[in-house]
């Protein structure tokens, strides 16, 4: 009986956790709610490459994590945080990093890392009409180190590739012009 023991207690710690995984799917608050529930949690850093952002629960939870202290960096489209009805100015407004894509057609992604732990991704747009109207899809990732890490990444990689000034220029101009 204790050869049985030690050998689960053994196998059982060279197996590997499973991943954590679970899909949302909308028209329903259900996605809107993961990131907003997963912004409130963060401590430390939140990292969003979304094409457009225009839902105004997740901005407010954005700012909160940002009046925390919670390290928030944002990648988004130009074209759609041009947009009348995009979030987007008033976080840059608030003091929040923004950067805007200058170097592809669109930026296209929709994905936010929470505190390097997890990673919420799928076809869900940051919108009032995704978590209303539409039909899409997230997917909530923990317990994936190295998934998460591609995303992280991935997010690096644009971030440093985006244009810090051409971002700056393209929010003052807005702010300024008062569009």
């Amino acid at each position: 009986m204790k050869k049985l023991v030690c050998f689960l207690f053994w196998f059982l710690t060279l197996t590997p956790a499973p991943a954590a995984m679970k899909a949302y799917f909308s028209p329903s608050l259900d996605c809107e709610n993961q990131i907003i529930r997963h912004l409130n949690n963060s401590t430390d850093t939140v990292d969003i490459a979304v094409y457009t952002m225009t839902n105004r629960p997740i901005m407010r939870a954005i700012e909160k994590a940002h009046n925390r202290g919670v390290r928030i960096r944002i990648i988004t489209d130009k074209k759609q945080a041009n947009h009348y009805t995009s979030i987007a100015t008033r976080l840059y407004q608030k003091d929040i990093p923004i950067k805007i894509n200058t170097e592809f057609e669109i930026e296209h992604n929709k994905f936010a890392v929470f505190d390097g732990q997890t990673l919420i991704t799928g076809s869900f747009n940051w919108t009032y009409s995704a978590s209303n109207k539409n039909s899409e899809n997230c997917l909530v990732i923990t317990d994936e180190p190295e998934l998460i890490g591609q995303y992280e990444k991935r997010f690096e990689t644009l971030w440093k590739l985006y244009n810090a000034r051409e971002s700056r220029h393209f929010f003052e101009q807005k702010i300024n012009t008062g569009e």
